[in-house]
């Protein structure tokens, strides 16, 4: 844990020191209030290690040696911010409201180290953002992943996920999982003390910092929650960029908003979105091609990765339009199959201009499960402050174009829009990296009415409200991570009680050696693997065909022989009387290779499973995991 603890503290002082020295070079490092300092170094830092670090990678240099001098090399930069100053000097007296807030915040913290201090167990992590640092580190340099969304992927901040693992090992990689998922509310309370007092501006960061979407993702390598430090900085970079006309905000804006894109598909949209805010500016031509230029450089490194992997910077969404003939990466069947079962469930809304007004209402309140809001939606504090905003908004409505949240208002809401209408996923955790931003702006506008009115106890209400339930929802999943720690029981115990069907790849990890390879369709269990896996998936994916009309069992077990393929772990549903035999499909190819003596069982496990890994306990049952060998020697194809 020490040693964790060290590795994690170092990487963290390297973002802070790369940060301020960049932020110290393009000259706003002293232009920024002492209390936003740390938080701005820390958004510029991880973004520019992430970047820098794409090109030791590529080229094989990350041994942990490599990365230690690296993150040295870029803590030096320390010196900039000590020598700026960096801790608020009118510190405020704290009233009972500050000191509960306070409370509530550390509340909040320790029940985050508690996961922070545990084994990952969210699946999305296991099944790439943790899976693919652990791939590198174990081939020793970049590898290309021609997987769809989650492996032929922008990459830059899983590039602090490499570095964070190679350091110290998993205990560092959740640690640093934890304190990049705290920055960004750090971030929002500074941005949010430019316009409110000290307990607002706390209020408004413990808010967000209980937010369900940062519960479930901020504390795991999900992207949105590290994704807000990027987008609060690039919007309010914006917003001074066109007050001051001054070109080093432009330049910082771009890096921003070019990390975004780095980072995530998405951030082209608000590249997009902050382009066209600097056009309304006088300078337009000479910042909209300055910003143009910083943000291609920031953020074009993984797509020109894949461009020269597969000839589609955006693999595999432009396959079609390109005309990309290489047909094992990708091909017209899969690309068809990948557009119907992949677009066709994301978008449960119809895209309007009525439903783009009432998505968060639908996103918050309905109980579609295509939006995810349950366990990772944005929580109710828009919608229960919003009648107070929009008095606000109409009382002082002839301010609305000259206030200073008004480009950062313009570009979140540029990039819903677009983001709405361009046919992306509609899982409300998507807009979290610009949530903190409407938080802010809606907070002011109902604070400035009701400062002015008697209304002040009813948003307070409603803050109180929203931190209760948010802490209470905090509480119940931290319920799992607490077993562990108070227990003191061992990894394994653990991911047995939480992962799916953990037990199959501890079989694995036992009985297989190095030189055997394994094929899993079970994404939750690729990170837990000790020895070479193979993760596919019937829709994104075709160097493995297997989508529910695929059915050419030669074709199936070439592919396999070709990926040095010896083994797969699959669920093996026993048939029901009168159940019909599947013709095509996974169960189908698998079948088709056992009666032909390609492969052979070699091993049935039965393993329970629950239905939430957050209360774990609940509605249980058995699944059966059947473990094959490939038989070539034996193959009657």
């Amino acid at each position: 844990m020490i040693m964790a603890t060290g590795a994690t503290a170092l990487l963290f002082l390297a973002c802070v020191g790369v940060g301020a020295t960049t932020l110290r070079v393009i000259g706003v490092l002293e232009g920024l209030r002492r209390g936003e300092r740390l938080p701005w170094s820390f958004a510029l830092g991880i973004g520019s290690l992430g970047w820098i670090t794409f090109f030791p990678a590529a080229f094989g240099l990350i041994a942990p040696l490599h990365l230690a001098i690296l993150c040295l090399a870029c803590a030096s930069g320390l010196y900039f911010l000590f020598r700026a100053g960096f801790l608020p000097q009118d510190m405020p007296d704290l009233d009972r409201t500050g000191w509960i807030l306070f409370a509530a915040v550390a509340i909040a913290l320790a029940f985050d180290l508690l996961e922070g201090v545990s084994p990952p167990a969210d699946a999305d992590s296991l099944a790439y953002h943790f899976a693919l640092p652990k791939q590198f580190l174990a081939a020793g340099r970049l590898e290309f992943v021609p997987r769809a969304a989650d492996g032929a992927a922008p990459m830059l901040l899983h590039m602090t996920y490499l570095i964070a693992l190679g350091l110290g090992g998993e205990t560092t990689l959740t640690l640093w999982a934890m304190v990049s998922g705290w920055m960004p509310a750090l971030l929002v309370f500074a941005l949010s003390r430019r316009h409110l007092d000290f307990n607002w501006s706390l209020s408004v960061a413990l808010i967000f910092l209980t937010t369900p979407a940062v519960l479930y993702g901020g504390g795991s390598g999900q992207m949105e929650t590290r994704l807000a430090l990027f987008a609060l900085c690039a919007a309010f970079a914006v917003g001074d960029a066109l007050r001051s006309g001054g070109i080093r905000y432009v330049v910082l804006a771009g890096m921003f908003a070019g990390f975004f894109g780095g980072a995530k598909f998405t951030g082209l949209i608000f590249i997009a979105a902050c382009g066209a805010a600097l056009l309304l500016g006088r300078r337009r031509v000479t910042h909209g091609a300055v910003f143009g230029v910083i943000a291609l450089v920031a953020g074009v490194q993984w797509y020109f990765w894949n461009w020269i992997h597969t000839g589609d910077p955006l693999f595999p969404l432009l396959y079609a339009q390109l005309g990309v003939t290489d047909g094992t990466l990708w091909n017209a069947t899969q690309d068809s199959y990948f557009r119907a079962s992949y677009f066709g469930s994301e978008a449960p809304v119809s895209r309007s201009p009525l439903n783009l007004l009432t998505y968060p209402f639908w996103a918050t309140l309905s109980g579609n499960t295509a939006f995810e809001s349950s366990r990772t939606g944005l929580g109710p504090y828009g919608l229960l402050i919003l009648p107070f905003a929009l008095a606000g908004l109409w009382k002082y409505r002839r301010r609305l174009l000259t206030s200073e949240l008004a480009v950062p208002a313009l570009v979140v809401t540029l990039f819903y829009a677009v983001w709405f209408f361009t046919g992306s996923s509609q899982r409300v955790r998507h807009l979290l990296p610009i949530h903190p931003v409407a938080l802010i702006c809606l907070t002011v506008a109902a604070q400035r009415w009701v400062a002015k009115t008697d209304l002040g106890r009813p948003a307070g209400a409603v803050v109180i409200l929203v931190v209760l339930t948010q802490l209470a929802g905090h509480g119940v999943y931290t319920l799992n991570y607490a077993r562990h720690v108070i227990s003191g029981e061992t990894r394994e115990t653990f991911l047995r009680r939480s992962v799916l069907l953990y037990d199959a790849m501890a079989w694995v990890n036992k009985n297989l050696s190095g030189n055997d390879k394994i094929l899993t369709v079970e994404r939750q269990l690729v990170y837990l693997a000790n020895i070479p896996v193979y993760y596919s998936h019937m829709a994104t994916e075709a160097l493995i065909e297997n989508y529910p009309k695929a059915s050419d069992p030669v074709k199936f077990y070439g592919q396999l022989r070709r990926l040095g393929i010896t083994h797969l772990l699959a669920r093996a549903k026993q048939l029901e009387s009168g159940d019909k035999a599947p013709t095509s499909g996974y169960k189908a190819l698998r079948n088709m290779l056992v009666r032909a003596r390609c492969m052979e069982p070699v091993k049935i496990l039965y393993i329970g499973s629950g239905s939430s890994r957050t209360l774990p306990t609940l509605i249980r049952s058995s699944v059966r995991i059947k473990i094959f060998a490939l038989r070539p020697e034996l193959c009657r194809l």
